[in-house]
């Protein structure tokens, strides 16, 4: 584990668990869903404070897809989906590559094994004076183009939380948990204005503007200002029943974005050429 404290905040992170976050605290009280320290070593990702997607984020169906005139299949790596899903970042050891009292920097490297180009990925990570700030980037290293994107995928507790998001459209997804196109908001699906968290039945993506998200949780005068860069215009949202989170996540492309029929402006689907790179920054400021 990789602890950095301050005045007000407190982040523990696992590089070698998937780049994972740990725990975020301001003043002493949860900004992220912690990790249980009765579940010791041997807990997923899925249950850590959030982890970071990369080379792609959501679901490839059934882990098939056809890219620049070659086909290629993935091993579902989520069982018993039969998707891939979030890339393989999340389930690989990050190394830390540089550190200091209120900034982290680490970084995985892929060697074509289980995604079919190699690439690099890095996190950073730093406390600042009103929260915290991530910075992502992927490179390609392989020698030929490269679909992906990136995204976080963090975990808020849920308590009496409300939420409100810069959404514009709604990508409704089918049994297969797989999205058509995006479509109009609904009186459900819009979250344009404050909602209750425990009204809300949501997995879905969202097409998304630049004001963010707010998160309120009232009884404990606490909230979060979720922003992001370009390319993140996109956001997930997972309300799960019977729950103690629900997750908010910028990403950078539609779910199953490599065989959308929709167009790469729409999707937000990348094309990285050799030695390019794909960055982006998420800043959380937290009231309290």
């Amino acid at each position: 584990m990789v602890t950095m404290t301050s005045e007000d905040a407190e982040l523990v992170l696992a590089p070698e668990k998937g780049g994972c976050v740990s725990a975020f605290r301001w003043k002493g009280q949860d900004v992220l869903r912690p990790l249980d320290p009765s579940k010791g070593a041997d807990a997923p990702p899925t249950d850590y404070a959030a982890f970071p997607l990369f080379p792609f984020s959501g679901r490839i169906a059934n882990g098939q897809f056809s890219f620049d005139d070659d086909d290629y299949s993935l091993t579902p790596n989520f069982p018993p989906e039969p998707h891939a899903l979030h890339g393989n970042g999340w389930q690989s050891a990050w190394e830390v590559l540089e550190s200091s009292s209120h900034s982290v920097h680490f970084f995985y490297e892929n060697d074509g094994s289980d995604w079919p180009w190699n690439f690099r990925a890095e996190q950073g990570f730093a406390i600042t004076p009103n929260g915290l700030r991530i910075d992502l980037q992927l490179t390609n290293l392989s020698d030929r183009i490269m679909p992906g994107g990136i995204g976080w995928h963090p975990y808020f507790p849920r308590g009496n939380a409300k939420l409100e998001a810069d959404v514009s459209a709604v990508w409704l997804s089918g049994e297969n948990m797989i999205p058509g196109p995006p479509s109009k908001l609904t009186e459900e699906t819009d979250l344009t204005q404050l909602r209750d968290v425990k009204d809300l039945r949501l997995d879905n993506a969202f097409s998304a503007g630049f004001r963010g998200t707010r998160i309120l949780w009232e009884d404990q005068s606490k909230s979060v200002s979720m922003t992001a860069s370009d390319p993140l215009r996109h956001l997930i949202v997972y309300t799960p029943e019977g729950e103690d989170y629900f997750c908010v996540e910028p990403v950078s492309h539609s779910p199953d974005a490599l065989n959308s029929a929709q167009e790469p402006d729409t999707t937000g689907l990348q094309v990285l050429a050799p030695g390019e790179s794909l960055t982006a920054s998420i800043s959380l400021m937290v009231e309290l």
